[in-house]
């Protein structure tokens, strides 16, 4: 667990090195804040690169699909 940090006057937090590491964040990236049900807070990094998301929609052995064959029928 990370070391508790503090709220500065203006509502900014520094996020710890070892969660930002975890989560891949640079200078400049995007987090996303949402409250559970149970009170929990989850932290989610929005930022996405290019490199990323590379392969994301494809699964092993699975044949290549061009985009005319993506469209729909007009």
């Amino acid at each position: 667990m990370s070391e508790p940090t503090t709220l500065s006057s203006k509502g900014q937090v520094t996020v710890p090195r070892d969660v930002r590491e975890r989560l891949g964040l640079q200078a400049g990236d995007k987090i996303a804040w949402s409250t559970l049900s149970n009170g929990t807070i989850v932290l989610r990094p929005k930022t996405r690169r290019l490199a990323d998301l590379v392969g994301m929609l494809t699964q092993p052995g699975q044949a290549a699909v061009s985009v005319d064959d993506m469209r729909l029928p007009e």
